[in-house]
């Protein structure tokens, strides 16, 4: 069982964490992805094999990989969105880490330490 100290540390640590996921701004699930093309034109160095280099977001909705064309100007505008969500998801592991020890911390048995196994 969890101290009231402890308990009241972990509460103090899962109320400042909702308090952030209460402040997220705008998000974006994806992933920036560079991918090189052939132009088509016959005396460009990527018929030789450098292909020029294309920015596109990758993201998956509904089990499905959908993607778009990004170039420099919008990569500018989806970075700080996929930024983000990617804060947001550290934020909820940080809240689900809190809450199973809060959980755990509740069972009135329970093992003290590890068993040695047979």
């Amino acid at each position: 069982m969890l101290t009231q100290r402890e308990r009241g540390r972990l509460q103090r640590e899962r109320d400042a964490l909702l308090a952030e996921l209460r402040g997220l701004g705008n998000l974006m699930r994806g992933t920036v992805v560079e991918v090189g093309v052939q132009c088509g034109r016959p005396g460009c160095a990527c018929a030789q094999g450098a292909k020029h280099p294309k920015l596109h977001l990758s993201v998956n909705l509904q089990g499905r990989t959908r993607g778009c064309y990004l170039g420099q100007e919008r990569e500018a505008v989806v970075a700080p969105l996929i930024a983000e969500y990617q804060r947001a998801w550290g934020l909820i592991n940080a809240l689900t880490a809190v809450n199973l020890a809060l959980l755990r911390g509740t069972h009135p048995g329970g093992r003290k330490g590890r068993r040695a196994t047979r």
